[in-house]
Parts: C-alpha cells; structure tokens; sequence
C-alpha cells in the first residue's frame, strides 16, 4: 500500500486491480506549541492510508510543501514558505508521472487549508485535466467528505487537527505545553479550542472521512475503467 515500500511487481498488480493513487499534501508549518510542525502532512497522510485500507490502491510518500502558510500571515517560526509556482508545477508533475505509470484515479489529500494553497493545487489539476480526459483527479481536504454529512473538520492546530493526530501519532501531541487560561490565536499560532482535543474525536472524524469517500472512490474508478480501458504501460516514458 505505502508506493516506496513496494516492489515493481506490487505496484504491477495494484495497476490491473486498483489502479487508485493517493498523495497526501500538507507542509512544514507552526501549529501550536503542543504539536509538530509537520502536523498536517501527517494527518493527511495516515487519513489516506486508512482510506486506501478501504478501497485499494496505493499511498505515495507525503508531501511537505507548502505556500501560504503561517510565516507570512503572522511570522511563526519552524515554518517553510514556499512559491505558488513551485507548488503549481510540484503538483502537475506529480500527476504526469502518475498518469505515464497507468493509474486511473489520482486523489489528492491536501492537509493544509490555506485558502490560496488549495486554489493552487486544483489549478495545477484544472491544467492537467484539461490536457488529459484520463485519469480523473480528485483534490480534497481531509475534511470534505465529513462536511458532507455536516460533521465539522478543518482547523489550525485546534480540536480538529489536534485531534486527528492524536488518534494516528499520540506519542507527538503535548496538550500539556499550552498556556493555562484562554487561548489567542494569534498568540499561539493555533485555534482557540485546542485543549478540547481528544484521540477519541480524532477516530471519529477518521471514520466519517472514509465512510463518505470510499465508496464514491470506489464508484468514479469503476467508471474510469470502463470509460478508458487503457493498458498497462509497459515501457517507461521519457519526458524532456
């Protein structure tokens, strides 16, 4: 399932079973003193992980490569800023190379929210979609699919986030390190509701978040297989 573990032969089967590729895409940024500043690559990536559990496929490693991100809007520290270009062209070329190994579905898992980060992850996909019918390409937060169902997901480092890696990563998260009292968020670089963060939340948004995306994975990739029955690349393509 985890694409670096595998051996050519894996990923050969996976390709004429469950052609589905996961890639979790977060960054290396401030969320509070209590968690790790690769918290939302984590999330996501261990998100995938149960998802691709559900449905087949693989999981490609994560990806730590973020723009808009705590640096600029308030100067936190441990931070990595990177350009919208290079995110843009990151992103396309993951998918080229996902595309020339034969996958049909790509789903893209995005664990950071910063709203001109995710504009620039789905235009990296509208470019490739619009070049390539097939496969499909799907960019989600890890929290979409519960908002379907009107569970509430998505924060900076607060009960939501918190949460989740607390479930996945628990030995990482330190809620004991907040300040005593009410939180800023502009103080500590994490939403205000962090202290109510428990593993037991984190399970349950898990578990919302596979129920209603895997059986509409399952769906799309039935109908990609039938719409584009293409075969199984069996030399490798040289892009100049």
């Amino acid at each position: 399932m985890k694409y670096e573990e595998m051996k050519p032969g894996q990923i050969d089967e996976v390709l004429r079973t469950c052609p589905i590729a996961y890639l979790a895409w977060g960054a290396l940024e401030w969320h509070g003193v209590h968690n790790p500043v690769g918290l939302d690559a984590l999330k996501a990536y261990n998100m995938a992980l149960e998802l691709c559990r559900a449905t087949g496929g693989v999981v490609l490693p994560p990806v730590y490569c973020g723009y808009q991100t705590m640096k600029p809007w308030q100067g936190f520290r441990h931070t990595l800023e990177f350009s919208k270009s290079l995110v843009r062209q990151y992103v396309y070329e993951h998918l080229e190379n996902l595309y020339e190994e034969g996958f049909r579905l790509i789903v893209i898992v995005m664990g950071h929210y910063g709203g001109k980060h995710v504009e620039t992850i789905k235009a990296a996909v509208a470019e490739f979609s619009e070049k390539h019918k097939y496969p499909k390409v799907l960019a989600i937060t890890d929290y979409e699919p519960a908002s379907w169902v009107g569970v509430k997901g998505g924060d900076h480092g607060g009960k939501n986030e918190t949460s989740l890696l607390m479930y996945f990563r628990p030995e990482l998260v330190d809620i004991n390190l907040l300040p005593g009292g009410e939180l800023e968020q502009k103080v500590e670089g994490c939403a205000v509701n962090a202290k109510e963060a428990t593993a037991e939340h984190g399970r349950m948004l898990t578990e919302v978040f596979v129920a209603q995306a895997a059986p509409k994975l399952r769906e799309l990739l039935q109908e990609v297989m039938e719409e584009w029955p293409a075969p199984m690349p069996e030399r490798l393509v040289i892009r100049s």
